[in-house]
């Protein structure tokens, strides 16, 4: 090992400390906070989550309760949480006025896709997303986007605390990174890397098995079959409308598979849920920006954010007689504005087989 790797370990080790004991700091004398992370968590939530509650819970009588507002729909979600023991609250259930500190988590005031709750302000916010401007009087802060997974950055304030634990805990951390990395394959950075490596002796595979295999409702087959039939081709940008979605988060998982039709480097997957349009954005292409584009695409209409290669957004509607035809035509044109193709005409079948033809070449990565 050079001298160089030594140093910049060493650096790490106390930029770790420095950022733990400030964590701590702001959290002083606090014993019942409230740890939120955004809506519809998916499992790298719902691990950060839990992994900040054990940090906390490490302080003499502290009691941490993880809440949550919109839908744990996804089935590998709910047997995360049966296989971690993991107790969630929903947030419109709770009484505020109970808790003393809030935690928001994997995500950041003002960003558009958490709930908080009324008369209670953050006084930490820890989350690998591209920094708000809502942030401004929060005592400690820690973002930092070089992470692929909120996780990841935690784990850092949990190996410095010297916390152990157990397989089940593990297999939830791994998967949390397998899962918003796509097995490190999106936007993993260094730490991801090394903890994805390091987890591995640990995991129960049989538990994970149980996870990711989870067993789908049928509603969840017909979403990903309407998106198919609706879905519409602009040269490598390819926009898909699966309907009345089951639950909201239901459109990232349709994008990112309809990522890998062969033709494609951008996927746009959309629906709607109790009178908002939910929308996400994904990329192949590095500096795709997804996050600064959904953003765009929604100006002045919706709010949105993300990643590089990965973002989402939302349209509330106003009126309960909203024209649904309308509103997705609309996000559909500003889509192919934004993408630069509105002079290109789509394909409205991408996935008619052509005698004789296997796949088309991409035109980029």
């Amino acid at each position: 090992m050079t001298q160089r790797r030594k140093t910049d370990g060493r650096r790490r080790r106390l930029a770790s400390s420095e950022r733990l004991r400030r964590f701590r700091a702001a959290l002083s004398g606090r014993r019942r906070p409230l740890i939120l992370s955004h809506n519809n968590p998916d499992p790298d939530a719902l691990a950060s989550c839990w992994g900040i509650k054990l940090l906390v819970e490490m302080e003499e009588d502290v009691e941490a309760t993880v809440c949550y507002s919109g839908l744990l729909g996804r089935a590998e979600n709910r047997a995360m949480i049966r296989a971690l023991d993991l107790h969630l609250h929903r947030l419109e259930e709770i009484d505020p006025t109970h808790f003393d500190s809030l935690v928001l988590v994997d995500c950041q005031p003002g960003a558009g896709n958490v709930t908080a709750p009324v008369g209670i302000a953050p006084l930490v916010v820890i989350d690998h997303h591209p920094r708000s401007k809502g942030l401004k009087g929060i005592p400690f802060v820690d973002v930092r986007a070089t992470f692929g997974s909120c996780i990841a950055l935690i784990y850092e304030y949990l190996a410095e605390a010297g916390l152990q634990f157990d397989c089940a805990t593990s297999t939830a951390f791994y998967y949390a990174i397998r899962s918003d990395t796509q097995e490190l394959g999106r936007e993993a950075g260094a730490s991801d890397r090394r903890l994805f490596r390091k987890l591995t002796s640990k995991v129960d595979w049989r538990l994970l098995h149980r996870i990711v295999h989870a067993p789908a409702p049928r509603s969840y087959y017909v979403t990903f079959k309407v998106a198919l039939e609706n879905a519409r081709l602009y040269r490598d940008a390819l926009f898909a409308d699966a309907g009345e979605l089951p639950i909201p988060d239901a459109a990232a998982e349709i994008a990112d598979w309809l990522l890998r039709l062969d033709e494609v480097n951008w996927a746009l997957a959309c629906g709607t849920y109790r009178g908002k349009l939910h929308f996400s954005l994904r990329s192949l292409i590095l500096g795709a920006h997804c996050g600064a584009l959904s953003q765009q695409i929604v100006a002045g209409w919706g709010s949105a954010g993300g990643h590089g290669l990965m973002a989402g957004g939302q349209v509330r509607f106003s009126e309960p007689s909203y024209d649904r035809a309308e509103a997705l035509a609309e996000l559909e044109r500003r889509f192919v504005r934004t993408m630069g193709y509105e002079e290109i005409p789509p394909i409205a079948d991408p996935f008619a087989v052509i005698p004789g033809e296997l796949s088309r070449k991409r035109t980029g990565r």
